[in-house]
């Protein structure tokens, strides 16, 4: 025994079972102290938006872009309760509420996607047990501007409508894996997963043929229109007829996509230009005189001697006025319906169905963006009575702005229904191409001669006729009017109109083409020549300013 006392293994081996009962009690048993410095340390891995691609017109100015934002948050076991009076219209009621009184676990989100502001006047606070871990938040920098047709996302950056929900598969960036951990002194740190940036790189962008300067034209005099007249809605939209391409796109009444208290008027969200089906009224006169021309139905040289109105089955289409004796050119001029009316008698229903259809009505175009309407044409089966002559004059018949802007477009390109597009390029999250937008050719409607003739025939409308409130000296816009009444239950709403004018220029070789539809209008008038002609010619001379 007293050898072993004297072996150094034996000191060692009582050393050695000393230290493993010290750890026995530091881990089991450990010192109050230890235990509260220990849990005050912890690690939690979330997920975080990363930057959506942008959206941008087509002089690279940017329409949607992603920009840094935080969100805050609070560790419930560090949280005093009684500073949630501190936070006071600062994060959600419900949130305020809720850490006002005790609540369990280590993570408890109170604020999402703070604006800068408002972010700082938290972090001023210096709130023990609050913290906060960087985001990406969706902003549309020209506010209303182009809403419709941009859309909006939810708050984790998904689209939802427009081309944020079109174009979702480009400009959408998953999730950040994230760390946020608190080290034992008590200090927040933000820890990006190994291997990956704190910030996810997304070159995704979406170009479009939208030039911002004629958009907030188009917007700025249409909302003057739907003012000034106390209309219920409007719409316009401004393109190139040769090729498709829509160069501003604009509907009321419109939305704030930064703020989503603009969302509750569900009216306010839908695209007038793409979604709203209207009865065109006389603005539909020179698509269908286009096809009784080339079908030999009627001469360019024929009369017709309008008395004010003429009975077709067993209705009466009337005149404003009583035009006399007119010829071809001056039905479409002075937007005479008896002229109209006599014009079809001898149509074929099915043919001009078949016209219709090819010339867009009915279907959807396939623009870039969801939601579009395709219309309303019945099947000639049920073309009997007066409907024929009523479809003539542009009633009967539902139609969006968009189908009846690029019928018209065929007048003005010489006989050519062009595919519209928003879109000229489209670029995956890497920068690579994936779409470029392009002038397509869906059919040829007219011949040119019967489209030349028809241009000219709309310039006297303009020049002479009931479209001369649209004229801009130096322009030479060839157009047409319309004043259609708005169906309802069992017939057409008394006193309800849609008045609308549309036309191109210059008459002889168009660059553009505008169409402007003042909806339900209540004060003012109800007529296109005196409602919508005038807002017509006012965004003419501002793009003229500036072309």
């Amino acid at each position: 025994m007293s050898r072993l006392r004297k072996s150094p293994w034996f000191f060692l081996s009582i050393c050695i079972c000393a230290i493993l009962f010290r750890l026995y009690l530091l881990q089991i048993d450990p010192d109050p102290r230890v235990r509260s410095q220990a849990g005050s340390q912890y690690w939690a891995r979330i997920r975080v938006t990363a930057p959506r691609g942008y959206i941008r017109d087509r002089n690279g100015i940017s329409l949607a872009l992603s920009t840094p934002a935080l969100s805050f948050f609070i560790d419930p076991t560090l949280w005093d309760t009684a500073n949630a009076p501190l936070l006071q219209d600062l994060i959600p009621q419900s949130r305020l509420e809720k850490i006002s009184s005790q609540i369990g676990g280590r993570y408890f989100l109170i604020a999402r996607k703070i604006e800068p502001g408002t972010a700082a006047r938290i972090i001023a606070l210096k709130l023990p047990g609050l913290f906060w871990v960087k985001e990406t938040r969706r902003v549309y920098p020209q506010g209303k501007t182009l809403a419709h047709v941009l859309g909006y996302c939810d708050v984790d950056d998904v689209g939802l409508a427009g081309l944020e929900l079109f174009w979702d598969s480009v400009l959408y960036a998953p999730p950040e894996g994230r760390i946020i951990a608190k080290d034992a002194r008590g200090n927040f740190v933000d820890v990006a997963i190994p291997g990956q940036s704190t910030v996810a790189e997304n070159d995704g962008s979406v170009q479009l043929t939208i030039d911002s300067r004629l958009q907030h034209i188009l917007e700025s005099r249409l909302r003057e229109g739907l003012v000034l007249h106390k209309a219920e809605w409007a719409a316009a939209i401004i393109l190139e007829p040769g090729s498709g391409r829509i160069l501003g796109m604009a509907s009321l009444p419109d939305f704030n996509p930064n703020h989503r208290n603009t969302f509750n008027d569900k009216e306010s969200l839908r695209n007038n230009v793409t979604s709203r089906i209207f009865e065109p009224g006389s603005t539909f006169k020179p698509i269908m005189m286009g096809n009784l021309i080339d079908n030999g139905e009627v001469s360019k040289q024929d009369t017709v001697n309008c008395q004010g109105k003429i009975k077709v089955s067993d209705v009466f289409i009337h005149d404003i006025k009583a035009h006399g004796k007119v010829d071809t050119s001056r039905i479409i001029a002075d937007s005479c319906n008896v002229g109209m009316v006599v014009s079809v008698r001898k149509s074929d229903p099915f043919e001009t169905y078949s016209y219709l259809n090819r010339s867009g009505f009915g279907e959807v175009s396939g623009v870039e963006i969801p939601g579009e309407e395709s219309g309303l044409l019945i099947p000639p089966s049920q073309w009997i009575g007066s409907v024929p002559a009523t479809i003539a004059i542009g009633h009967g018949i539902g139609v969006t702005p968009l189908q009846l802007a690029l019928a018209t477009g065929a007048i003005a390109n010489g006989g050519k229904l062009m595919k519209p597009f928003l879109v000229s390029e489209v670029r995956g999250k890497d920068g690579s191409l994936k779409y470029t937008g392009k002038p397509v050719v869906v059919s040829e409607i007219m011949s040119e001669n019967t489209a030349e003739w028809l241009r000219s025939a709309m310039r006297k409308a303009v020049a002479s006729g009931t479209g001369k409130a649209a004229d801009v000296p130096g322009a030479s816009i060839a157009g047409k009017t319309g004043t259609a009444q708005v169906p309802g239950a069992g017939g057409y709403e008394k006193g309800s109109y849609s008045p609308s004018f549309i036309g191109f220029w210059p008459s002889d070789n168009p660059s553009f083409l505008l169409l402007v539809v003042i909806g339900n209008p209540s004060s003012g008038g109800y007529l296109g020549g005196k409602v919508a002609a005038p807002v017509f010619r006012n965004i003419v001379q501002d793009i003229e300013q500036i072309s």
